[in-house]
C-alpha cells in the first residue's frame, strides 16, 4: 500500500486532559503521487491535515509548505502576544489568534512561491488544523478538509466546507436537490495560495474526556460515508489501528484520491491508557466494505469478555476451530495468527476475495 507516513499514537498531557493522536496519509488507488500532508506536533499541541492542489510537484509542495510554515509559526511565537489581523479577530483570545495567524502565514508562503516560481504557479492547499492548549481545543480550516467530533457514540461535522456547493446553497437556499446534484462537488472556493490573503474559520471549544476529533481530507469522506466511519471508530481503542482501517476502507471503495486521516483523543489526565490490544466484537458483515478482523501483529490475544454484542462467539463460527470457540466461551484467552497473503505477506481482510495490496486471490 503506497504510504508516506504512519505515526504511532503519541501522548501529551494538558491541564485536565491527556491527548493521544495518530495519523496516516496514503496515495490511494488511482493517483500516482500523494499531494496530502499530515503533521503531528504534540510538543506544540498542533495537528494538521493539508490537501495540496495543482498536480504533482505543485500540490505536494503546497501542502508540505503549509504544514512546515504553520509549525514554524508556532515555534517562533511561543510566549508572544499577537495582534488581531482584522476586526473579525478582535474577539479572539491569544490561542485562537495564534492558530489563525499560522494559517495566514502558511497562505502567504504558499502564495509567494506560487507567484515566484513558474513550476509551482497556481498551486494551493486546503488545511484543517487543531491547536490544543490545556483543556481547550481550537480548530481552524480553509477549504474542504474536515474536522469531525465523535462524542457519546455520535459524529458531528464541526467545519463547513468552503465549496461551490455550500456557497451556492448559502446564496440560494431554495435550490432543489436536482440543481445541487448538477454542481461540481470538488470545487473549493477558499484555499491557501489562491490570493495573498485568506479568511480563516476558527472554532474553540473545551475538550471533554472521551472526545475524539477526526481530521481528514476529502479522499476519506468522498469514499466512505459517515455511518461507516463511525462504525470503524468503534472497533478499536487504538488510534493507529483506526487510521489504518479508515484508509483501507477508502481504498477498498476505489481510492480515487489521496487519503489522509488524523485522530486526536482526549482522556482524563488520571485515566489509564488502553491495553495493548483489544477486540471489539462486531458482526463480520456489519461494515459495507469489509474490515480487518485481526491486527497487523502476527499474534493477537482475543478475550471473550471484551466483546460488545449479544453472542460475539457465534460470529466466529467457521473462522476458528471448535475447541478455540469453546475456550472463548469459558472466558479463556485464545492465541490467533493473522492470515497473510501468500504472495506479498500483507494482512488479509475478512470478506475480501483478493489481497488489497497485490491482487492475489485469497485461498478459501
Amino acid at each position: 500500500m503506497a504510504e508516506r507516513e504512519l505515526r504511532d499514537a503519541v501522548t501529551t498531557s494538558g491541564a485536565r486532559v491527556r491527548v493521544l493522536a495518530a495519523g496516516r496519509t496514503d496515495t490511494g488507488r488511482v493517483r500516482e503521487h500523494n499531494e496530502d500532508h499530515v503533521l503531528l506536533a504534540p510538543e506544540l499541541g498542533v495537528y494538521i491535515v493539508a490537501d495540496g492542489m495543482g498536480g504533482h510537484s505543485t500540490g505536494d509542495v503546497a501542502s508540505a509548505l503549509a504544514c512546515a510554515s504553520m509549525r514554524n509559526f508556532f515555534e517562533a511565537t511561543r510566549g508572544e502576544a499577537l495582534l488581531p489581523a482584522n476586526e473579525d479577530e478582535d474577539i479572539l483570545d491569544q490561542d485562537p489568534l495564534r492558530l489563525a495567524g499560522s494559517v495566514r502565514k502558511a497562505n502567504a508562503d504558499v502564495f509567494e512561491i506560487s507567484q515566484s516560481h513558474v513550476t509551482h504557479k497556481g498551486m494551493g492547499s486546503t488545511v484543517v488544523a487543531l491547536f490544543v492548549s490545556g483543556d481547550m481545543v481550537h480548530i481552524a480550516h480553509v477549504g474542504d478538509s474536515r474536522c469531525y467530533r465523535i462524542r457519546g457514540g455520535e459524529m458531528e461535522q464541526l467545519t463547513r466546507d468552503h465549496s461551490l456547493v455550500n456557497e451556492a446553497l448559502a446564496l440560494r437556499p431554495n435550490l432543489t436537490p436536482e440543481q445541487v446534484a448538477r454542481l461540481p462537488k470538488n470545487v473549493v472556493t477558499r484555499a491557501l495560495g489562491m490570493k495573498d490573503t485568506v479568511n480563516v474559520d476558527v472554532l474553540s471549544q473545551r475538550a471533554v474526556p472521551g472526545d475524539l476529533l477526526l481530521l481528514c481530507s476529502d479522499g476519506l469522506t468522498g469514499m466512505v460515508d459517515d455511518s461507516t466511519i463511525l462504525d470503524v471508530i468503534g472497533l478499536t481503542d487504538h488510534l493507529d489501528e483506526t487510521c489504518e482501517l479508515l484508509v483501507t476502507l477508502a481504498n477498498d471503495a476505489g481510492g480515487k484520491d489521496n487519503i489522509s486521516v488524523l485522530l486526536v483523543r482526549f482522556e482524563a489526565a488520571d485515566e489509564q491508557p488502553a491495553p495493548a490490544t483489544q477486540w471489539r466484537g462486531i458482526a463480520l458483515g456489519d461494515l459495507a466494505l469489509g474490515h480487518r478482523v485481526l491486527s497487523d501483529a502476527d499474534d493477537v490475544m482475543v478475550a471473550a469478555e471484551e466483546s460488545f454484542i449479544e453472542d460475539p462467539i457465534a460470529q466466529l463460527e467457521g473462522l476458528l476451530p471448535q475447541q478455540d470457540l469453546e475456550r472463548l466461551r469459558k472466558g479463556e484467552t485464545v492465541e490467533l495468527t493473522t492470515p497473510r497473503c501468500s504472495s506479498c505477506g500483507t494482512a488479509l481482510f475478512e470478506g475480501n476475495a483478493f489481497c488489497t495490496e497485490c491482487g492475489t486471490p485469497v485461498a478459501r
